[in-house]
C-alpha cells in the first residue's frame, strides 16, 4: 500500500499525457486498418501470463501477478504506444472523470494531492503512468501491438496470441500459458453516421479522437449527442476556444444531477496527510455510492431513493438550465436507465449567447452545413460527433477460438456476449476476463470492480502457476447458468429496460453484457470465494 504524490507536470505540459491525433486516429478512425505485411520474418515469444490491454485493467493485473503471486515472466501488449488505456485516448477539452478520483483510483496506490473531484483528463494519465513508474511496469510492456486472434492448444494447454506490429505490419506470435484480457468497454468510438457526411469540407472529428491542431477560433461549431462527453466538452469549448457559435444537437435525454459537493474535497483534501486519511474518505465515499445501488431495481425502497433522487435532479435543471429547453432536457424515464451525469458546468453554459440547443432530427449533411428534417440548415465550419462509444464491438476485436475449435465470438453473436461472473469463458481454459462482460457498475467505479476481479483472478491463476492444476476451465453448464441468471436479473433493473423506460447502450438487442446484475459489495464477495466446483480441473501428469 501506497500513497502517491502527484507533480502536476501534466496541467503544464499536457501533450506527453495525451496520445497524438495521428496515432489515435489510426488505431480508433473510421478507416483505421491493422498494418499486414507477410514479407517480414514471424517474431515467435513466449511468456507464462500474457495481459491484453495497458489501462486500468492491464495495469491491476501486471501488479497482481508480480506483487500477489511473485510472478514475473509476464508480457503486456498495448495497441497504443503508452500506458492509459482511454485515459490515453480520450484527450477532448473538458475530458475528466465522471465520478470522484479518489474512488476512481487504486485502492493501494491512493493519490494525495487531487486537484478537483474529478480532475481533468491528463491529470488522471499522469496518475496512472506514475503508478506504473512505482511498479515498474514498462519492462514488461510491447506497444503497438494489436491482437488479432486467440487460440488454445489442447495438448501444450496453453494459448497462442497471434497479433501485428503497428509500426511494421510483422505477424507476432506469442505463447502463454494463461492470457488475462483486459481490454476496456469505452474503447472503440461510435462514429457518427449521416447521409452525405463524406462531402462534408469543414472538420469533423469524433469526441474519442480530438485533434488539438485545428483552431476553433471564430468558428461555428455543432455538437452532436448530450452525454457526458457533450457535457463536459461543450462548457470547455465556449470557455476556452472562443467559438463563434455552438450548436447542440441533442438525441436523448439525461438525468443530470448538481455538482459533487465540495465537502467532498474538503475532506479529502483535511484527511490527505496519510494512506489511513486517504483510505478513511474512499470508503466514506465508496459507501455513500453503493447505498444507491437499490435505485436500479424493483422495490419500495428502491422507489423511494429514485423518487428522491429524480426530483434534485429535475430541481436541479429546472432552476438551472434556460426555461426554453426544459422540454429537450428533462427525461420521463427511470433515473439509472442511463448513466446519471453529474454536472460541471453544462447546464449554466446555455444561458451563453453563443450556445443553441435543438432536438431537431437531422435528415442529412451538405459540404458546409447540416440539414434538419424540418428542412431548416445550419452553417457550420466544425461537426463534433460526441456519440459514444461501440460496446459490444470490444468483444470481438479478437477471434477467440477456444478447446475444441469453439469460436467463441461466433457463440456471442447468436447468444450475446457473457462471461461467467464476468471472468470466465466456456472452452477457454487458463482465460480470464478483467472488466469482462458485465464487470461495469451503473452506480459505482470500474476500478473497485477491477480491483475485485484481480482477487478472483489471483485466486485461480496461483493454482496454475503453483502447477497444481494444468488447466482450468469453468464448466459449459455453469457458464450457461450465470448467463441465463444475469440477464434474468438484469431485465428487471433499470439498464435500458422496458421497466427502466428507456432505450440505452447497456441493453443492446435486449441483452445486456455491460452492468453487473447485483451490488459491488456481492461482486467482491463472489471474487473473493470461487467455487471450484463450478469448474474443470485438469491436473498435470
Amino acid at each position: 500500500m501506497s500513497v502517491i504524490t502527484l507533480t502536476k507536470d501534466s496541467h503544464i505540459n499536457p501533450q506527453p499525457y495525451r496520445i497524438k491525433f495521428k496515432d489515435a486516429n489510426a488505431v480508433l478512425g473510421a478507416k483505421s486498418k491493422i498494418p499486414i505485411n507477410d514479407d517480414l520474418p514471424i517474431l515467435e515469444t513466449e511468456s507464462k501470463v500474457a495481459i491484453i490491454g495497458g489501462g486500468f485493467a492491464g495495469i491491476a493485473t501486471a501488479i497482481t501477478c508480480l506483487t500477489k503471486l511473485n510472478e514475473d515472466d509476464i508480457a503486456i501488449f498495448e495497441k497504443h504506444d503508452n500506458f492509459g488505456g482511454t485515459w490515453y485516448a480520450n484527450t477532448y477539452p473538458g475530458c475528466a472523470s465522471d465520478i470522484p478520483a479518489l474512488w476512481y483510483s487504486f485502492s493501494f496506490a491512493l493519490n494525495s494531492n487531487w486537484s478537483r473531484i474529478q480532475p481533468p483528463q491528463y491529470e488522471m494519465e499522469e496518475y496512472i503512468l506514475e503508478v506504473v513508474k512505482q511498479y515498474q511496469l514498462r519492462k514488461y510492456v510491447h506497444f503497438k501491438r494489436s491482437v488479432t486472434k486467440l487460440q488454445y492448444n489442447e495438448k501444450a494447454a496453453n494459448w497462442t496470441i497471434y497479433m501485428r506490429d503497428l509500426t511494421n505490419g510483422q505477424l507476432i506470435k506469442h505463447t502463454a500459458k494463461i492470457v488475462a484480457s483486459c481490454q476496456g468497454g469505452l474503447v472503440n468510438p461510435h462514429h457518427f453516421q449521416a447521409e452525405g457526411l463524406e462531402n462534408f469540407e469543414g472538420e469533423y472529428m469524433h469526441s474519442a479522437i480530438w485533434n488539438h491542431d485545428i483552431s476553433l477560433e471564430g468558428k461555428n461549431i455543432a455538437v452532436i449527442g448530450n452525454g457526458c462527453s457533450a457535457n463536459q466538452v461543450i462548457p470547455s469549448l465556449l470557455k476556452s476556444y472562443n467559438p463563434k457559435s455552438i450548436t447542440q444537437i441533442a438525441r436523448s435525454k439525461h438525468y443530470i444531477m448538481p455538482p459533487l459537493p465540495y465537502i467532498i474535497q474538503f475532506l479529502y483534501q483535511l484527511l490527505s496527510f496519510s494512506y489511513v486519511g486517504l483510505y478513511l474518505i474512499r470508503t466514506i465515499v465508496s459507501v455513500f455510492n453503493e447505498a444507491r445501488y437499490p435505485l436500479t431495481k424493483y422495490g419500495y425502497y428502491s422507489s423511494i431513493l429514485r423518487f428522491l433522487l429524480r426530483n434534485q435532479s429535475l430541481y436541479y435543471m429546472r432552476i438551472t438550465a434556460p426555461q426554453k429547453y426544459h422540454d429537450m432536457l428533462i427525461p420521463n424515464y427511470k433515473i439509472g436507465c442511463k448513466r446519471i451525469i453529474f454536472d460541471y458546468e453544462y447546464l449554466p453554459c446555455l444561458h451563453d449567447e453563443r450556445m443553441t440547443l435543438t432536438n431537431e432530427p437531422i435528415s442529412h449533411i451538405t459540404k458546409d452545413s447540416i440539414v434538419f428534417k424540418n428542412n431548416t440548415e445550419l452553417k457550420v465550419d466544425v461537426i463534433v460527433a460526441c456519440t459514444g462509444y461501440d460496446f459490444r464491438r470490444s468483444f470481438h476485436t479478437y477471434e477467440l477460438i477456444g478447446r475444441n475449435n469453439v469460436n467463441i465470438g461466433d457463440l456471442w453473436k447468436k447468444e450475446g456476449a457473457s462471461a461467467y461472473k464476468t471472468v470466465l469463458v466456456r472452452d477457454c481454459p487458463n482465460f480470464f476476463f478483467i472488466g469482462g462482460p458485465n464487470a461495469s457498475p451503473g452506480h459505482s467505479s470500474v476500478v473497485t470492480s477491477i480491483e475485485s476481479s484481480c482477487i478472483y483472478f489471483e485466486k485461480l491463476a496461483s493454482q496454475i502457476l503453483s502447477y497444481r492444476y494444468d488447466s482450468i476451465c469453468i464448466k459449459t453448464d455453469k457458464y450457461n447458468q450465470w448467463a441465463k441468471s444475469a440477464q434474468e436479473e438484469l431485465q428487471k433493473a433499470v439498464f435500458g429496460t422496458e421497466f427502466g423506460g428507456c432505450s440505452s447502450w447497456y441493453n443492446e438487442d435486449k441483452f445486456n453484457s455491460a452492468t453487473y446484475p447485483y451490488s459491488q459489495v456481492h461482486f467482491w464477495y463472489v471474487m473473493s470465494h470461487p467455487v471450484y466446483d463450478d469448474m474443470e480441473l485438469q491436473k498435470r501428469f
